[in-house]
Order: C-alpha cells, then sequence, then structure tokens
C-alpha cells in the first residue's frame, strides 16, 4: 500500500527475525492506530527471547487469540466479524447530543452495559438506536469480543432462523455444507436484534429456547450447543401493545424487556440538531472530498422548525445531500429538500395566530425601528387583527369562545373577521355542536 490508510490489516508469522526486527513495527503501527487489524501467526517454536517479546506484545495489544487448528474457512469468517467489529466501535461509540435527555439515556446505557441484563432499546426508525446499542457492548465487559447485528425484519422467517442458530449440512434445500449461526459467531459478545418486534411465531420460541436455556440447536440438529452471548434488542413498535395484540409472546418480552432505554424523537431534542449539522457536514466534506461552509442562520431555522419524521438518519441525508449538490463552497437555502422548504414557509405565516399577543406588539413596533413612530390608529387596527386571529386559532375556530375570550359579543366578532378578511378554520377535534355554535 501507499500509505498506512490503505491497511486494512497485516499478518505475519512471529519467526525469530520477525519476532526481532518486525514485530516493533507491529506494535508501533497498533499503537499508533495505523492499522486497524494485526494478525500475528504464532508457533509454539519459538527462541527464548522472541518468544518474550511476542508475550509482551501479546499481553498489550491482543484483542483475540484464534486457534491454530482452524479450518480456513472458519478463520475467515472470524476475521470478517471482527473487522466489521473494530471498525464499527471506531466509528460508531460517540454518541453527539447537548440534550439533558440524551445524557441522561447515556448514562443509564452505560450502567446498564455494566451488567449482565438483556436490554430492549425502542424507538423510532432513524434514531440511533443501533448507536446506543453499540455503546452498551463497548462499555462492558464484552468489549473485546464481537458486536454482531442483524435487521430481523429485513429476513423471511426460514432465512432468519438459519441466520441466528445457523445449520446443519442438508437440513434445507441448498444446504450443501453446516453454518454457524450469528448466537455463535457471536459467542464471549454481543447480540444485537434489530426489529426484534418483526421475528415471527417459531422463532420467538426458538430464541425464548435460547434466552432461558443458554444454548441453540442448529437447524436440522438436535445437538444442543452452549452460548455465551449478551442480548440487546431494538424495536420501533410498541412491544407492549404487540403483546396485547398477540402478535409477540408475553414471555419473551419479559426475557427481553429487563432494562429498557427509550431513545427520543429528534423533534424532542432539537437542541441536539446544530451540534448534528456541523457534524454531519464536517463528515461528508471528507467523505465526498467538499469544501462547503458551514450552515447559516436561515437554513439553521429551517432545519430547526421542521419535525424530522425520520429523525437522525434523515437529517443527515439531507445534510449528506447538499454537501454532494452543492455547487460551490456556500451552504445555499436551495439545497434543502423542498419539503422541509415548504413547512418552514407554511410554519411563517402561521406564526403570527401561535405564538402569545405580547410578542407579535413587540414584532410589530420593531418592524418601525429606525422609523418614525408609527401612528397610534394604525397599531391599534395591527394589533387587533392578530389578537383577533390568534384567538380564533387558540379556540380552535370556535366563534363563540373566541368571542367570549376576547371580551366582545358574538356579532362585533363576526363584523371584526369580515373587516379584517380574517378566514374561520375549524380546529381538530372541534364537534359538530361546537361547529355549529359557532
Amino acid at each position: 500500500p501507499d500509505s498506512a490508510d490503505e491497511i486494512a490489516a497485516l499478518a505475519t508469522p512471529a519467526t525469530a527475525p520477525i519476532a526481532t526486527d518486525g514485530l516493533p513495527v507491529v506494535a508501533r503501527q497498533l499503537r499508533d492506530g495505523n492499522v486497524p487489524i494485526a494478525i500475528l501467526m504464532v508457533s509454539h517454536r519459538q527462541s527464548e527471547d522472541a518468544a518474550a517479546f511476542i508475550v509482551d506484545v501479546l499481553s498489550r495489544w491482543c484483542m483475540d487469540r484464534l486457534r491454530v487448528q482452524l479450518e480456513v474457512s472458519e478463520l475467515a469468517e472470524e476475521n470478517l466479524v471482527l473487522r466489521e467489529s473494530l471498525s464499527t466501535q471506531v466509528r460508531q461509540t460517540e454518541i453527539l447530543s447537548n440534550s439533558g435527555m440524551m445524557n441522561s439515556l447515556i448514562q443509564s446505557a452505560v450502567r446498564a452495559a455494566a451488567s449482565t441484563a438483556t436490554v430492549l432499546i425502542q424507538g423510532e426508525t432513524g434514531t440511533g438506536k443501533e448507536l446506543l446499542a453499540r455503546l452498551v457492548h463497548t462499555q462492558s465487559h464484552r468489549a473485546h469480543k464481537p458486536m454482531v447485528s442483524v435487521n430481523a425484519g429485513a429476513l423471511a422467517p426460514t432465512l432468519l432462523e438459519s441466520e441466528l442458530f445457523g445449520h446443519v449440512r442438508g437440513a434445507f434445500t441448498g444446504a450443501d455444507h453446516e453454518r454457524k449461526g450469528l448466537f455463535e459467531v457471536a459467542n464471549g459478545g454481543t447480540l444485537f436484534l434489530d426489529e426484534v418486534g418483526e421475528i415471527g411465531p417459531e422463532t420467538q420460541v426458538r430464541l425464548l429456547r435460547a434466552l432461558q436455556e443458554r444454548t441453540i440447536t442448529r437447524v436440522g440438529d438436535h445437538t444442543p450447543l452452549p452460548i455465551d452471548v449478551r442480548i440487546v434488542a431494538a424495536t420501533h413498535r410498541d412491544l407492549a401493545a404487540e403483546v396485547k395484540a398477540g402478535r409477540f409472546r408475553e414471555d419473551l418480552y419479559y426475557r427481553l424487556n429487563v432494562v429498557t432505554l427509550q431513545v427520543p424523537a429528534l423533534r424532542e431534542r432539537k437542541e441536539d440538531i446544530p451540534l448534528l449539522v456541523n457534524h454531519f457536514l464536517q463528515k461528508y466534506n471528507r467523505d465526498e472530498h467538499k469544501n462547503v461552509d458551514e450552515v447559516p442562520r436561515s437554513v439553521l431555522d429551517m432545519l430547526m422548525s421542521y419535525p424530522w419524521p425520520g429523525n437522525v438518519r434523515e437529517l443527515e441525508n439531507c445534510i449528506h445531500k447538499a454537501v454532494v449538490l452543492a455547487p460551490v463552497s456556500t451552504f445555499v437555502e436551495e439545497l434543502v429538500p423542498t419539503t422541509i422548504r415548504s413547512y418552514a414557509a407554511q410554519q411563517a405565516t402561521t406564526t403570527s395566530s401561535n405564538e402569545p399577543p405580547d410578542q407579535f406588539l413587540k414584532q410589530s413596533l420593531e418592524r418601525y425601528a429606525g422609523l418614525a413612530c408609527p401612528d397610534l390608529n394604525q397599531l391599534q387596527v395591527h394589533a387587533e387583527r392578530i389578537l383577533i386571529a390568534w384567538t380564533l386559532n387558540k379556540e380552535k375556530g370556535v366563534k363563540l369562545r373566541a368571542a367570549k375570550s376576547l371580551g366582545i359579543n358574538r356579532v362585533t366578532l363576526d363584523r371584526k373577521l369580515a373587516e379584517y378578511g380574517i378566514a374561520v378554520t375549524r380546529g381538530k377535534g372541534v364537534t359538530e355542536s361546537e361547529e355549529d355554535a359557532a
């Protein structure tokens, strides 16, 4: 490779010359973080000095060890899992947040990590449930072992069983060799079951048995295999409601629901949006070899006002797209998706009827800043129109209640509505009787 950044893994036999000359290089690369994975192949025939040096290196840097008798396919499989686990840990252990709600959640996750308890993470799609699962793993005593993930909602029931529990040769059509399941691959580490609420009834039974007995049976086999795996499950569904509806086993629910972590939606922690925007801007500037400037205040206001139904994932995609499409280094409003711009425009038009009246009066006066003092009659008309619109909105369009709140009668209110051209819209949840009264 041309640089250390291109090194994915470094493998070397620990022969005497390598041990004296090459191992310091390996150790230095590991220490400096230039090599994500170093594989040292050690035999029992080493010189005394070389053996001592090898022991020193292994004691400080060894993440795992593999048996010499491993089959080539098994070695490749474990190598792949370790690479994925290690690289993901490097990228995703830090959760960015200024939110007190999120900081409290992170503290709970760290406390749960120190235990042996099964963890259930609940939250909307895109909130970062896997990131929290990764934190639980890396803060636990299992951090030196792999964390293996599977999305239960992305696989058919038969494929999911084979993926989780493995299979023996001839277990089904196409099973021409035996295969380890993820429970075995994750042995000693953590198995992350994403979208656990999508698991079918038969697989739920097998999963329950694995949790209860700490053993699994490969598909097509009857021999129980002991496992030592910590389960972290996640779902966007309300599992308690799924239990009541008969779609999820109650006994499995209680097995999974030992420690529950509820990840808040992005709209519930909007103070994190500027931090996340800056993080994603830097990330995709680096990934896409761009140099887009920081997001201007006007754009940030748009992003802050949007409810983000897709949560952090939607925000990340928004910034990624903007960086890719930016023709110059300036982040302009046109780079923001139309749905977000339209929402912000709609919010701006309704602002005058959604905030307290005193704020409107203050804003009205500020419009005249630097000019002559406004005409009192004009100001009164302006304030009255805003106050009537705000009160109608507050009373969900029920004119009788609005008139009472304003201290005027219904006839006067109707006259002023016509005079100011204020349209009346019935609010959500208003009954027919209330509408008739309006």
